[in-house]
């Protein structure tokens, strides 16, 4: 069994650039293979890490790559200006996982997926956690 790791890579980083009232620098970010190993710790069960960016301005190379080596699968998501791609694509895996056992751990400061987890949390063998 599983822990699936959803890292709101946008989120995360707006919400840091609010605390610091600026865009953070790669100093302030966090150490994204430290999220992984306290999930790994955590339930002490093998990680799949998921880290989705929004790509409809470009991807960063050498970030994406840094994310691969750290065992993170990239989701690059493309959309329209007004929609909230992360946000939908971070949806739709949750109801995915619904039919899929593993533990799920979410890394985001966005209220969007109270309803998901909340869903996902109502099963009596599966643990669920938001980072």
């Amino acid at each position: 069994m599983l822990t699936y790791l959803l890292v709101d890579g946008e989120n995360i980083d707006r919400t840091l650039g609010g605390i610091l009232d600026r865009k953070p620098d790669p100093s302030d970010r966090p150490r994204w293979q430290q999220l992984v190993e306290f999930a790994r710790r955590q339930w002490q069960r093998p990680v799949r890490a998921l880290f989705f960016i929004n790509a409809t301005r470009g991807l960063h190379g050498p970030f994406v790559q840094a994310l691969m080596a750290l065992g993170y699968r990239p989701i690059p998501l493309t959309g329209a200006a007004d929609e909230k791609v992360v946000d939908i694509a971070i949806q739709r895996t949750l109801h995915a996982l619904a039919d899929r056992e593993g533990d799920v751990l979410l890394a985001s400061h966005d209220a969007d997926f109270v309803a998901e987890m909340t869903a996902l949390a109502a099963s009596d063998d599966r643990r669920v956690g938001v980072v």
